[in-house]
């Protein structure tokens, strides 16, 4: 059976990743990396620990990572690794640039001296920074336009295994966008889950602005298959006119075409919860250069390798939210161990501090 390397696979998607691949191969051998950051929680993959071959690595460090591909010797690569929250990423973008751009040359040089059959570098819409007034989304083509110190991050990312893909055309080397994720294991920093804590502790819950920033949501095991499709599809070599159009690059942009304001995602949690939005949701000062719109079309992905989500979103937020009121002693623990995650963008320029 196959060897997979999955990295960041104590984080929200890597941890959905890694159970869902021992559902679709039940024998396979994976070895599980996370350097357990501030988003890094064993606690994802208890339930498979035994299964598992679990490794404490940073990715961004050359000589353990390389040491890790000699030992293990991966058929497959998929890196879900990242610092992934533009909150944190405002406050201390340093640590981002660490594992999201130097991590992801690593992980793609570990790739080129110790082979691999295929890897997969996950990204994220945001490389493609704000959708303009008038345009319907952003495409593979689309430039990386990044903006905020997160995305930028993995725009530099981005752009070096870009290079890797047509400098070095002997490593198999494939790329994924993907819109904003929803589910199970989501740290309660973002959205739907620090909703519905927040309102578990009674809490009023906090939305940036007037809420109306659009976002493309994909329920994460949607995600996951799609990224399992590209690793394993079968993709001709690359030709030479990518070199000025990116959309012939083995890039696969992946979304549900559901777009969604703020205010809505933070209504539809609290509605779940079989509560008031009116009386649950308050405005907070929005933080900075917060992008307002961006939408992928995954039209590729589809037409290309079949790939289709096949999660209805009203179903998955429910199931999500209820998730959340289920597993109360999982978060509990990360919220005791971190301390609040929200930040009080008011209170900035003096001092984050949590809400």
């Amino acid at each position: 059976m196959p060897t997979y390397l999955v990295t960041g696979a104590a984080g929200f998607i890597g941890a959905n990743y890694v159970h869902l691949l021992l559902e679709w191969e039940p024998g396979a051998e994976v070895v599980a990396v996370d350097y357990i950051g501030f988003a890094g929680n064993l606690a994802n993959v208890d339930a498979v620990i035994d299964r598992i071959t679990f490794e404490k690595a940073d990715i961004a460090d050359f000589e353990v990572m390389e040491a890790l591909y000699r030992r293990y010797r991966p058929d497959y690569v998929v890196n879900f690794a990242a610092e992934s929250h533009n909150d944190r990423a405002i406050l201390g973008p340093s640590s981002f640039m660490r594992s999201n751009a130097l991590g992801a040359q690593v992980m793609a040089e570990c790739s080129r001296l110790v082979p691999v059959r295929s890897h997969v570098h996950v990204s994220t819409i945001e490389v493609y920074g704000e959708l303009a007034e008038g345009d319907k989304w952003f495409t593979e083509r689309s430039a990386l336009n990044a903006k905020t110190p997160y995305s930028a991050a993995k725009a530099a990312g981005d752009q070096m295994v870009r290079a890797y893909m047509q400098t070095y055309p002997e490593i198999d080397i494939r790329m994924t966008h993907c819109a904003n994720n929803y589910g199970p294991f989501q740290l309660p920093e973002k959205l739907i889950p620090l909703a519905v804590t927040n309102v578990l502790h009674g809490k009023k819950v906090p939305v940036y602005g007037d809420g109306l920033q659009r976002r493309d949501w994909l329920h994460v095991a949607d995600h996951c298959a799609a990224v399992h499709r590209v690793l394993h599809a079968e993709l001709d070599a690359i030709p030479a006119a990518a070199a000025t159009d990116p959309g012939l690059l083995p890039i696969f942009d992946v979304s549900a075409r559901f777009e969604v304001t703020n205010i809505d995602i933070a209504a539809m949690a609290v509605t779940a919860l079989g509560l008031n939005p009116d009386e649950w949701i308050t405005h907070v000062p929005d933080r900075p250069n917060h992008d307002r719109r961006y939408l992928i079309n995954p039209d590729k992905i589809e037409s290309q390798l079949g790939w289709a989500p096949t999660h209805d979103f009203a179903t998955g937020i429910a199931e999500t939210v209820a998730w959340y009121v289920e597993h109360r002693m999982w978060w509990e623990q990360i919220i005791a161990d971190k301390g609040e995650l929200g930040v009080d963008w008011s209170q900035v320029g003096q001092a984050a501090a949590p809400r």
